[in-house]
Formats: structure tokens, C-alpha cells, sequence
């Protein structure tokens, strides 16, 4: 029993001196040739000694990783929504996209390239900037339901879609905004298995099957429809957040949609399989790119869902009424 404890203890103080031992090697580099600063964004994943438990203690760019108090993603308690009655429905202009799908170590990504003419702007919701569509992120897991980053009521889907927009209004770009207060949002969609083949996603899911056919790691996608990328609702949920990656600026008003999207099970093995190498194999670890939930430190989950009566969700709305007391109404004299 004391060699079994004795072993645990040096597997983890082996641990941790390698983190410290690869946090100075990436520090000295950086250091003496700026240029491979880069090499942190190659050093995190979702795993192991590089995973997010340590996001916070390799950089110190990164601190909020570990100490923010408005990190995300988190776990939505619907019995804890806030019905707010001044959220606006949200608003996209523009919505048709084409840009470039790269499949890089760490997730799915799509760069929006639009001219000028046809930026895709996210207006009104929670927001009272203008954003543009910059990124759309997928975050999945190679089986089951457990790749969504956000979760509802502790349940996880399939995959998360994240269309991510910057402050175009007071930013250059999305890397400037990542630092800036109000900088991006982001409207979460949750993915899950449906019986059809859905035709907005069909553009990329075939832009998928090429990349594994050819090996390749980007091609380009045209005329994504943004709009029709969004489940058919007009209910959502808003907080104020993080990035859900390194360095988790706290920069973030997240949108997660009311109702999942749903597309065909093999457009889901496409996006497993490009990104995972495999799906659904006998005896296969769950390989995932999501975060996991972080503590919400009280923090207000507001909605645009009143589902005061339904649900019993705790509103701002104003429930006002004037009723007569009977007691003090005079008799009408008969004529």
C-alpha cells in the first residue's frame, strides 16, 4: 500500500517538474528570439501536462486561464435564467460567407473572407455594438455526446459551433478586439444527431470529406449561409465571458442559441473523423477540443425566453395589475 502511494507521489512531482522544465525551455526561446513566440500557441491542447488545468501557470500572458472570475464556458441552470425584457432579437446582415476551412492541432476552423460590401455584421440581441463575423470554431468529441463546450442543466451535445464576430465599431480586427472590453461575441450553437441531411451544412461537410480524401490541411468554402447555420429560433441565452482557449480574455458576450441544430449523422462522422482520425472505435478514448465548464462566481445568465409561467424562470419583467376590492364598492341604486 505505501509503494503503490510512493509511486503516485513521484508520478507527480515527475509531472510537475516537466511542466516547469517545458515552461522554461519555451520561456528562453521566446526570449532571445521573439520571432517563435508563436511556439505558445503550438504548446496548449486539451490534454495532458499542456491541458487546461496548466494554461494559467505556463504563461504569464495566460494568467486568466487559472484566476479569471468570468471564465467560460459554464453550465446554464435553466432554473436559474433571468427573463429579461429589454433583450432585443439579434441580427445578422449579410449572411452568405466564403473563406477558408483549415484543420489545425487544435480545432475546426473556418476564416470568414468577405469584401467590404459583403462584411456579415451581428447587431441588437445583448449588444450595443456592431460586430462583424469574423471565425466560425467547431468543438466536438470523437463519440458520444460530450464535445460541446457550454452545457445545459449538465447535458452535453455532439459539437458546439462558435460564430465568432469582433467590435467592429471600436476594433481594427478580432486579434485586437481579444483584448479589448466588449471586443467580441460570440453566438454558441449547439449540434446534434437529426434524420436529414441539412443543405447549409452540406457545404462544409463535403469540404470536409475532401481534406481527409487529398490529406490536406485547408481548402476553401463559398457561400456559407450564416443565417441558415442557425437553428430556427429567435430564443437565446447571454452572458458576460472569456475566450474558452488561451489567453481567456474576459472580452466576451456570449449568445448560445435556445435549440440545437440538427444534421445527418455522417456530415457528424465527417467532422469527427477530419479532425479526430477516427469515430466510434471499439474500446476508443474520448478525444475532445472543449473546455471544461468553468464556475460561474455570480454571475447573471439573462433570456429572452419568458417562460415566467411555464418555467418558473426569475424575470425583470414587470408583472403589474389593479384588481377592485368588492368591499368598498358602493351598491348602484336600482332605478
Amino acid at each position: 500500500m505505501k509503494t503503490n502511494r510512493f509511486k503516485e507521489m513521484l508520478i507527480f512531482l515527475l509531472r510537475k517538474d516537466m511542466i516547469y522544465v517545458m515552461t522554461l525551455i519555451l520561456w528562453i526561446v521566446c526570449v532571445f528570439d521573439p520571432c517563435q513566440a508563436s511556439l505558445w500557441e503550438q504548446w496548449w491542447s486539451y490534454e495532458g501536462i499542456n491541458g487546461p488545468s496548466y494554461w494559467g501557470r505556463a504563461n504569464p500572458e495566460w494568467r486568466l486561464c487559472e484566476h479569471g472570475r468570468q471564465q467560460s464556458p459554464i453550465n446554464i441552470q435553466p432554473n436559474k435564467l433571468l427573463f429579461d425584457p429589454n433583450l432585443k432579437n439579434m441580427k445578422l446582415e449579410a449572411t452568405v460567407a466564403t473563406g477558408v476551412l483549415m484543420n489545425d492541432p487544435h480545432e475546426l476552423t473556418i476564416e470568414v473572407k468577405t469584401p467590404r460590401y459583403k462584411w456579415i455584421n451581428v447587431t441588437q440581441g445583448p449588444l450595443s455594438y456592431k460586430y462583424r463575423v469574423s471565425q466560425i470554431k467547431f468543438h466536438l468529441a470523437n463519440r458520444g455526446s460530450h464535445g460541446s463546450e457550454h452545457q445545459v442543466a449538465g447535458k452535453s451535445f455532439p459539437v458546439e459551433m462558435h460564430i465568432i464576430a469582433y467590435n467592429s465599431d471600436l476594433y481594427h480586427n478580432v486579434t485586437e478586439a481579444s483584448k479589448g472590453v466588449k471586443g467580441l461575441a460570440i453566438i454558441s450553437v449547439f449540434i446534434d444527431i437529426g434524420k436529414e441531411i441539412h443543405k447549409s451544412f452540406y457545404l462544409i461537410s463535403k469540404e470536409l470529406e475532401w481534406l481527409q480524401r487529398h490529406k490536406a490541411r485547408m481548402t476553401q468554402v463559398r457561400h456559407i449561409s450564416i443565417q441558415h447555420l442557425l437553428p430556427k429560433t429567435k430564443e437565446y441565452m447571454t452572458y458576460e465571458g472569456s475566450l474558452s482557449q488561451p489567453a481567456c480574455y474576459e472580452t466576451v458576450t456570449w449568445i448560445v442559441m435556445n435549440k440545437p441544430l440538427f444534421i445527418a449523422k455522417e456530415q457528424l462522422t465527417a467532422l469527427r473523423v477530419i479532425h479526430n482520425g477516427s469515430e466510434n472505435e471499439a474500446g476508443l478514448p474520448v478525444e475532445m477540443n472543449s473546455r471544461p465548464v468553468m464556475p460561474l462566481n455570480n454571475r447573471v445568465v439573462r433570456t429572452n425566453i419568458n417562460g415566467t409561467r411555464k418555467y418558473r424562470l426569475c424575470t425583470m419583467e414587470k408583472n403589474m395589475f389593479y384588481q377592485v376590492n368588492t368591499r368598498y364598492v358602493r351598491p348602484v341604486p336600482e332605478p
